[in-house]
């Protein structure tokens, strides 16, 4: 689940979650090969055993064959289970509620600093300037700030979005606004985000004062 699935939901007028039929078939297909491999498997069972005890071959490879297929029922349930779950959980989407327009999520990465980075941050992305929070910061082994990056290319608008973790494991959740980019600050975040945000980024190209950067992170 993405980090900001409960942050979109908090504001119903902007964001709406509906089924993917593309992704949901996807996911169920495979689930249906699993299906079909596992019973093919049982079917043929006997033979299948038959000629793993044929097999030859170093001891390990031997082994591997025969063990494999004793457990490769098991496995195949597993796999079509999960692949049924993966299409009633993942197989929905975020779109822009006045124009449902799909949202991409576009970028994530865990970053370490509490609440003054969420905060720092908040302040950053309120300018609408890609080049006043690139490079973001290579991820830690610890995080405790999400951050998560979505775009609705044919409305020309994106959006920024922060999880901060507090509390005893990090288990409170603290969802920012999500932050709007959109016209010459879009294109420039766009562009920002094919690069990986691991460079600075060039500011947004529009008439009039650029807007207030905040100093480099």
């Amino acid at each position: 689940m993405a980090a900001y699935d409960k942050g979109f939901a908090r504001h119903p007028e902007r964001f709406q979650r509906g089924r993917s039929w593309a992704k949901t078939i996807v996911f169920l297909v495979l689930a249906l090969a699993a299906l079909v491999s596992l019973a093919y498997t049982l079917v043929n069972f006997a033979t299948l055993q038959s000629n793993a005890a044929d097999t030859t071959g170093t001891v390990r490879f031997v082994a591997g064959q025969r063990i494999g297929l004793v457990l490769s029922p098991v496995f195949l349930v597993l796999v079509a289970a999960a692949l049924v779950f993966a299409a009633v959980r993942w197989g929905r989407t975020w779109s822009v509620t006045p124009t449902g327009t799909r949202l991409r999520k576009r970028h994530w990465r865990g970053l370490s600093g509490g609440r003054a980075l969420f905060d720092d941050l908040s302040a950053r992305f309120r300018t609408g300037d890609p080049s006043a929070f690139t490079p973001l910061p290579a991820a830690p082994s610890h995080a405790d700030v999400d951050v998560e990056f979505w775009t609705a290319d044919a409305d020309r608008v994106g959006f920024a979005t922060l999880v901060l973790h507090e509390g005893k494991n990090g288990k409170d959740l603290i969802y920012s606004e999500p932050f709007v980019f959109s016209g010459p600050s879009y294109d420039a975040l766009s562009a920002a985000l094919a690069t990986g945000l691991d460079e600075r980024a060039a500011p947004p190209t529009a008439a009039g004062p650029a807007p207030a950067v905040p100093p480099a992170l």
